[in-house]
């Protein structure tokens, strides 16, 4: 069933201001996947190809994953703004508010292990800190039962580099994928 169709009573009741066809991006992946990532809002390409982080940050972020042995199509990916804003400009808080009914309905249908949100904003209103990632990354909490982790956004990594092993090891980190730092005995023989 198509996105829209599956919240159709969410779009009907949708003020007309915070929704533009032309700049749509629904969700994609397995509605019963185990681990959901919420971004901000679509940008450039995502409106493009109709799909959210499919462009450089998407591009970074699949690279990681596929680093560490994670398959995309495994995970639903939403973001908390599903029309990119005008000029590409951040998402302001009544269209965040516009669109927060329809994130709750999708985590409680979804029902993940884990939300990751990425970056700032999601991990911000997710979670109700007022903390920046920078101290709050890697971390989990718990907020009505459900395990949340804020992790930098793929973008963040395109401008500071440093960033990457640290998405990395917090992507590692939430999959259960994380370095134990032991070598085994083959290693130490060559």
């Amino acid at each position: 069933m198509a996105f829209r169709e599956k919240y159709s009573d969410f779009f009907q009741n949708l003020n007309e201001e915070y929704f533009n066809e032309e700049r749509f991006v629904p969700a994609v992946g397995p509605e019963d996947a185990e681990v959901m990532m919420v971004g901000e809002a679509p940008g450039e390409n995502e409106v493009e190809q109709g799909e959210p982080f499919v462009g450089r940050a998407g591009k970074k972020l699949n690279k990681i994953l596929n680093d560490i042995d994670i398959d995309r199509s495994e995970i639903y990916i939403t973001n908390l703004v599903k029309i990119r804003p005008p000029e590409n400009r951040d998402p302001k808080k009544e269209g965040i508010k516009a669109w927060k009914p329809l994130l709750e309905r999708e985590i409680e249908e979804v029902d993940p292990d884990m939300v990751l949100t990425l970056g700032n904003f999601a991990s911000k209103e997710l979670l109700g800190k007022k903390k920046g990632i920078t101290s709050i990354h890697g971390r989990i909490f718990s907020r009505e039962g459900r395990k949340i982790m804020p992790i930098y956004h793929p973008a963040a990594t395109l401008y500071d580099q440093s960033k990457t092993p640290v998405l990395e090891k917090d992507l590692r980190k939430a999959f259960g994928k994380e370095e134990t730092g032991q070598t085994s005995l083959k290693d130490l023989q060559q």
